[in-house]
């Protein structure tokens, strides 16, 4: 009988090294890539503010690329956040917007009513980005040939704040 608790505590260890060794994987399968992949052009980013109150506020970074890359940025992670990256028609550069919600004045009905507060939205809660940065850092995800990869943009150079002022209407 003790070689059978001896087996039965054998394949308990093996079974919770697995698991260990799975969540293992998990946590470090987004490796960073020591070398820039693509040829970039003086990144940065850039402050904004709407000019009327409830407007927005938040960031834009823009990312100038190779016009030849057969790469693909896909997300930047920046400032605790994550924001897609849509390249320019016509232009090879990528840009990423970022609006703090909570900088956006919504509409919301207030009623005793539930009947009345029907057509307000739910608050959107933010993803944690699954990278711990320091201020300027900025992880960019890209594919190349079907496959994904991360690179970091270290001191992330950023411009003078843009404010939109309110425009007239015509």
């Amino acid at each position: 009988m003790g070689k059978r608790i001896n087996f039965k505590t054998l394949i308990t260890k093996i079974g919770l090294l697995g698991i260990l060794v799975a969540f293992t994987q998990c946590a470090t399968s987004q490796k960073i890539d020591k070398i820039v992949p693509i040829q970039l052009k003086d990144p940065y980013f850039q402050n904004w503010v709407s000019g009327v109150k409830g407007g927005g506020a938040g960031f834009i970074l823009y990312i100038p690329v190779d016009p030849d890359s057969d790469i693909q940025l896909e997300n930047a992670y920046f400032k605790g956040k994550n924001v897609k990256l849509k390249r320019k028609s016509n232009e090879a550069v990528y840009v990423g917007r970022y609006t703090d919600p909570r900088t956006v004045r919504e509409d919301i009905v207030m009623s005793e009513d539930p009947k009345k507060e029907y057509g307000n939205k739910a608050q959107e809660i933010e993803e944690k980005i699954p990278f711990e940065l320091k201020e300027g850092e900025c992880i960019i995800s890209y594919a190349k040939d079907g496959k994904e990869g991360y690179f970091k943009l270290n001191n992330l150079p950023e411009k003078e704040l843009k404010a939109y002022p309110m425009q007239p209407r015509q």
